[in-house]
């Protein structure tokens, strides 16, 4: 091979394994990328189920108090009719 054929292999070369090194950032970065916004996603899925949970625990409960003293008369006086 002629010098000049050495040389352009040697330049070939150096720039193939920086291409490479380059080529392997870019692909973890990308990586990290896609990783990160997985775990965003997931991230806001969870709250925003956290969230509903929350407001139907936190919702307002009324509790109802009834005198049921004029029908447990009723249906006792029902029952002592009916014995009779």
């Amino acid at each position: 091979m002629s010098q000049k054929k050495v040389d352009k292999y040697k330049n070939g070369k150096f720039a193939r394994t920086s291409a490479m090194k380059k080529e392997r950032a870019e692909f973890v970065l990308e990586m990290a990328a896609w990783i990160l916004i997985a775990v965003l996603f997931v991230s806001w899925i969870g709250y925003s189920a956290y969230a509903k949970i929350q407001a139907k625990e936190n919702s307002v409960k009324v509790d109802t108090v009834m005198d049921t003293s004029a029908l447990t008369d009723y249906i006792s006086g029902l029952s002592a009719d009916s014995a009779e």
